[in-house]
């Protein structure tokens, strides 16, 4: 069984091949092996990192039309005619091609190792352009290929009316002899089924008869001048398309060679991106590889179990430690443990992205393994055989900078003699600094590997209450075989469990009691820990959503604040109006205006100023103020709530997101949009919003600078989907308001136009738009819009 089988990296392999898109492809993951050079290496997992990331936020390279034409290509160079099929597969090849190109190029993250290859792909445009004016998208020859072929294939549809025409008039002379009105066709020429008794009274020719022989097919005399005029024009016709056919063909010629290339980088890209929509199935990663040694898997899934019962692991081994020795029961997971490490190797050295969520792998110069049992009757190999045959290889070549992978090591033999074996094999690695993973039950080679600083211990758990593995690892601890408990689970009789056990008992030594001991006290501390870290879960938890409604409660209490002091500023305005021109009224009732007509207009006034104040601070008025009181006059001030460095916050005036740099004596200094800035305390609020990441050059410095400057007059929205494209574009007007900026453009492209079109929809709802419209050419034309803020 071959390394590749005992790991099981052949039927990821298979699935692999299922996302590749055509035959080429499909070929090229078939002939994936592990590669131990370094270079090699880096180049292909750079290439899986970034189909990865491509796949993710753009979806798969597109390789429509694409197939394995390299005989054709081949057959052209050496100026052998193509078929129209042939060429209309080039057409397609070349189409496919300038799909991958213009895919290449919609990706906006560096991607260096993808543009190397999609760099040397060449499309010939001219050369499908030229096919393409001969030969349909069914493979077709068209009649506008050359104006011979019109002229024939016209002349050829009146020679078809008149072969018609002669049958018509043949059949309404001879309408007794006829047997079928259906024309039928011999050798390409019209015929009509005659009476046999009748088939030599018309001296036409004979084309022989019917099944049942009452009947002949003849061609008659009439019938005749009409399918010869008819032969003539098909021959002409055939010569006429071997020319066009010749021609076509010289042109595929002319650039086989480059299109044998360009197959090629189809082929290889198509196998990477079949590797990357794997990975993206599976949510996998690219593993980084180092030259120290240090191997890593965070959350690692084995591929092939179920994903719904899969267990994530961690793995860790590195310096001082090169060995790893996992434990635990049978069937408790300690090989599925081992075949995870090996696997993911093996995967990462074939460029295959790995199920976990990060991993670092050393370069190894070679992996070697025993897995698995290879006995066999044909060559006399018993279980035992066929271990120490694999273990004897990997003893011949390994070196300190290989991987070497043991499973049940000094198995299939007696116990004594097998754990010797496998210290003395152990023993042998550890010299060699070789590093190492191997599985085992047996307690002395527990033991052993507690001697050793530079062997890490490691088990797979096993639920003692349900007597069934929970396939979880454990590093730092060993595990129990648990074969007594096992064994009882399947039936045999209680009397048999009770004295094997007391002989188990009696042969432990003082240390495996310690060991037994030891391991009971790290379980029941491990689980004391996951309740612990389970609780602390809740509490953080419970905390963040205690946060997240004092953050919004603080938000709806600012808009209920707004709306009441608008409201009251309405009130407020109405009541000055209403005095405004009761005062006017007085005034001209001053020279002549009997008393009591002044009293009346005076008591107006003092009920105007009344309303005023109860609607503005009683609890006679509108409140829907939470910072009103109920019963008195006097507004209640609102402490703004204490913020610390690091909070994040939002502007009240405008909901834009900030950082609290430092906390002052009367402001706050945050960082809004990569600038500092002071504000007063009241002027912000805590925010739940994620602010990004910004890079910025601790060497440089700029002096009296505002936040007007540095900010980009573009917004960039290309490859895009429209919800992503206008939620990018709010963002963006608001923060052009915010750097003062008052004319931008959006550059969408053309495209379908559906992202134009949404761009302007938004545009025209926005209340600071001024204006907007198409770019001048120089500056983008219809892919872009200039907009003018207000």
């Amino acid at each position: 069984m071959s390394l590749e089988q005992q790991l099981e990296l052949n039927v990821i392999k298979e699935q692999v091949k299922n996302f590749a898109s055509f035959s080429l492809g499909q070929k090229k993951i078939e002939e994936l092996t592990p590669s131990y050079e370094p270079l090699v290496l880096r180049q292909e997992n750079e290439r899986s990192r970034e189909a990865l990331a491509a796949v993710v936020h753009y979806g798969t390279m597109p390789f429509d039309g694409i197939r394995d034409i390299e005989q054709s290509l081949q057959n052209a160079k050496k100026g052998r005619t193509l078929t129209p099929q042939e060429l209309s597969q080039e057409i397609n090849l070349i189409h496919g091609l300038s799909h991958i190109t213009a895919y290449e190029k919609m990706i906006e993250e560096d991607h260096p190792a993808l543009k190397d290859l999609t760099s040397t792909i060449t499309i010939h445009k001219n050369t499908a352009a030229k096919l393409e004016s001969c030969i349909d998208a069914y493979g077709e020859i068209r009649d506008s290929a050359s104006a011979d072929l019109r002229n024939i294939r016209s002349s050829l549809r009146h020679a078809d009316a008149d072969v018609q025409a002669a049958v018509t008039r043949f059949m309404h002379a001879h309408p007794d002899s006829i047997v079928d009105s259906i024309v039928s066709y011999r050798n390409d020429r019209a015929v009509i089924l005659v009476k046999a008794s009748d088939k030599n009274s018309f001296h036409g020719f004979v084309y022989g008869d019917s099944a049942s022989g009452q009947a002949s097919y003849i061609e008659p005399p009439e019938v005749i001048a009409a399918n010869n005029r008819k032969a003539q024009l098909q021959e002409q016709e055939a010569r006429e398309i071997h020319r066009i056919l010749v021609e076509c063909t010289k042109e595929v010629g002319k650039i086989a060679d480059e299109e044998i290339g360009n197959l090629e980088t189809a082929g290889i890209l198509d196998a990477i991106f079949a590797r990357a929509q794997w990975g993206a199935a599976h949510d996998a990663c690219v593993a980084t590889l180092t030259q120290e040694r240090r191997l890593s898997f965070e959350k690692a899934r084995h591929p092939l179990i179920d994903p719904k019962k899969v267990v994530a692991n961690n793995y860790h081994l590195e310096d001082p430690q090169h060995m790893l020795l996992i434990t635990g029961p049978n069937t408790g997971g300690k090989t599925v443990s081992m075949k995870i490490i090996g696997l993911f190797t093996l995967m990462s050295y074939c460029g295959i992205p790995i199920p976990c969520d990060s991993a670092v792998i050393p370069y190894f110069d070679a992996v070697y393994a025993d897995i698995g049992d290879d006995q066999s009757v044909v060559s006399s190999l018993s279980s035992f055989s066929a271990h120490v045959e694999k273990q004897a290889r990997a003893l011949a070549s390994a070196t300190s900078q290989s991987l070497v992978l043991l499973d049940e090591i000094g198995s299939g033999t007696d116990p004594r003699e097998g754990e010797a074996l496998a210290i003395a094999i152990l023993n042998e690695l550890r010299i060699r600094g070789t590093m190492t993973v191997a599985t085992t039950h047996y307690s002395r080679l527990k033991s052993y590997g507690k001697r050793h600083p530079d062997i890490l211990l490691a088990s797979v758990e096993f639920d003692m209450e349900k007597l069934a593995p929970t396939y979880r690892y454990l590093e730092g601890t060993t595990g129990s075989s648990n074969a007594l408990e096992i064994a009882g689970k399947y039936g045999l009789p209680k009397s048999v469990i009770k004295e094997a056990r007391f002989l188990k008992d009696q042969a432990r030594s003082q240390e495996d009691v310690l060991l037994e001991q030891l391991d009971k006290e790290l379980s029941k501390q491990r689980a004391t820990n996951e309740q612990l870290e389970a609780k602390l879960k809740e509490i953080r938890t419970y905390q963040q959503q205690l946060k997240t409604q004092q953050i919004e409660f603080q938000k709806e209490r600012d808009e209920w604040k707004a709306h009441a002091d608008e409201e009251a500023e309405a009130i407020t305005e109405e009541a000055k109006e209403q005095a405004d021109a009761i005062l006017k009224r007085m005034r001209k009732m001053q020279q002549n205006a009997k008393y009591h007509e002044v009293l009346a207009e005076r008591q107006k006034l003092n009920r105007t100023g009344g309303e005023s104040e109860n609607s503005s601070g009683t609890g006679q008025g509108r409140n829907n103020n939470p910072d009103i009181s109920q019963g008195g006059n006097a507004r209640k001030t609102q402490a703004p709530p204490a913020f610390q460095v690091g909070d994040t916050v939002e502007l009240r005036a405008n909901g834009q997101a900030a950082k609290v740099v430092r906390i002052e004596r009367k402001e706050i200094l945050i960082n809004l949009n990569g600038r500092e800035m002071r504000v007063k305390p009241d002027t912000i609020r805590p925010s739940l919003k994620v602010i990004p990441k910004i890079t910025v050059d601790p060497e440089v410095h700029i002096a009296h600078a505002s936040i007007f400057e540095a900010f980009s007059p573009e917004c960039n929205l290309i490859g895009m989907h429209v919800d992503e494209a206008v939620e990018k574009l709010q963002s963006y007007v608001s923060d052009a308001k915010i750097h003062g900026l008052k004319e931008f453009r959006i550059i969408h492209g053309d495209g379908s136009g559906a992202l134009r079109k949404a761009v302007h929809e938004q545009l025209s709802a926005m209340k600071d738009v001024q204006s907007f419209t198409l770019a001048r050419p120089e500056h983008g034309g219809s892919g872009a819009t200039v907009v003018k803020l207000k």
